[in-house]
């Protein structure tokens, strides 16, 4: 057998380069609960589960191009290849591939404000969270879908909010952009509400904003923010109060 010389160890490490195994996503298996595992332990936290779990078919991966070269090379010292081959070889995650299985989740854009909260019996009052809420939207909702909404609904601590769907890369982009961003842009079409967490109950969301709107993500006081969370996350969900969402549409958000 012949001796790894400089010319092939260059030859195989430029190979793997370009040959690094792939982790394989197509599993019918993947959607709502992977997203929701996601979601709960962060990317990075999820990645690494995942490997721990799957180290014997990461395994399997690497010793099928180890495999591969042997033949390749074959006048070359088997073992030799297979030392060298361990310090390039590094299975991809193909998180490409992962995200391209996940199904897209609704999500909430909640305004919060000093004022707290509504209830179904509220008033659209000046000190009071409709009409406090209503100063901070209208730039992008008319006041008439936003009373129309409020009334349509029955519930108690509720929130004005807006609804959309996205994959959870984007969303996991969005959550970590609001932490510092200053405003978040809404685009026209964005579907929007009243609903309560807390008790399960909600507004119909058949009204949307008439033109794109840019808010600030913090206002007048720490208590006037806005905030985004995975609809799936919450204590009592959309789909909890209405069976299912699909009615949801995709939106566009921008954080900046």
């Amino acid at each position: 057998m012949k001796k790894l010389t400089k010319k092939i160890k260059k030859e195989i490490q430029d190979y793997i380069e370009k040959n690094q195994p792939k982790m394989d996503w197509n599993d019918n298996s993947f959607g709502e609960s992977t997203t929701n595992k996601i979601l709960e332990k962060g990317l990075d936290g999820y990645i690494d589960e995942v490997y721990e779990s799957n180290i014997e078919y990461i395994i399997d991966l690497e010793d099928y191009l180890i495999t591969e070269l042997k033949e390749q090379w074959e006048d070359y010292d088997p073992n030799e290849i297979t030392e060298l081959s361990r310090e390039f070889i590094c299975v991809d995650m193909n998180l490409k591939n992962l995200f391209s299985n996940l199904p897209d989740i609704p999500c909430m854009i909640s305004v919060y404000s000093n004022y707290d909260c509504c209830n179904s019996f509220d008033k659209m009052e000046p000190n009071s969270y409709l009409g406090e809420v209503y100063k901070r939207v209208k730039a992008g909702v008319k006041k008439d879908d936003y009373l129309w909404e409020f009334n349509n609904g029955a519930y108690g601590g509720s929130l004005f909010c807006f609804v959309f769907k996205t994959d959870v890369k984007n969303l996991l982009e969005l959550l970590e952009e609001i932490k510092t961003g200053k405003t978040i842009k809404i685009p026209k079409d964005t579907q929007f509400g009243f609903f309560s967490t807390f008790q399960g109950s909600g507004s119909i969301f058949e009204k949307t904003t008439y033109r794109d709107m840019i808010l600030p993500i913090t206002g007048e006081t720490k208590y006037d923010t806005i905030g985004i969370t995975a609809d799936s996350s919450q204590s009592y969900n959309m789909t909890d109060v209405y069976g299912d969402t699909s009615f949801v549409k995709d939106g566009n958000i921008i954080i900046k």
